[in-house]
């Protein structure tokens, strides 16, 4: 019983982190609210997840929730490399953007001072 306060507190602790780091929802914070729901409900009801993994088709409520989340992290892995290429690709437009404004600035004459 302990071990399902410890993991259900872990839960709460990482939803609301990511609540708080949020202040909309796009698609992979809602992805990982899910799982967090879900694996609250595992921890809860261990039982039921057998059930359902048997409904399925897969063995134990175990292997159920590891294929799952192997699904969810996968997903949330390329999620962020292509968000990770899109900085590159937008740091890469400013930084040439910035090198041609500074040649135009250093060619510009200065005028004179008074």
């Amino acid at each position: 019983m302990i071990i399902r306060i410890l993991m259900l507190a872990g839960l709460a602790a990482i939803g609301w982190l990511v609540f708080l780091r949020r202040n909309k929802l796009p698609i992979h914070i809602v992805v990982v609210f899910g799982l967090l729901a879900a694996g609250g409900w595992a921890v809860l009801f261990p039982e039921q997840t057998d059930e359902v993994a048997n409904y399925v088709g897969v063995g134990r409520g175990v292997d159920l929730i590891t294929y799952i989340f192997e699904v969810a992290a996968l997903f949330t892995l390329v999620h962020y490399y292509t968000k990770f290429v899109e900085l590159q690709r937008l740091l890469t437009d400013l930084t040439r953007e910035m090198a041609i404004l500074r040649a135009e600035v250093e060619r510009t004459p200065k005028p004179p001072a008074p």
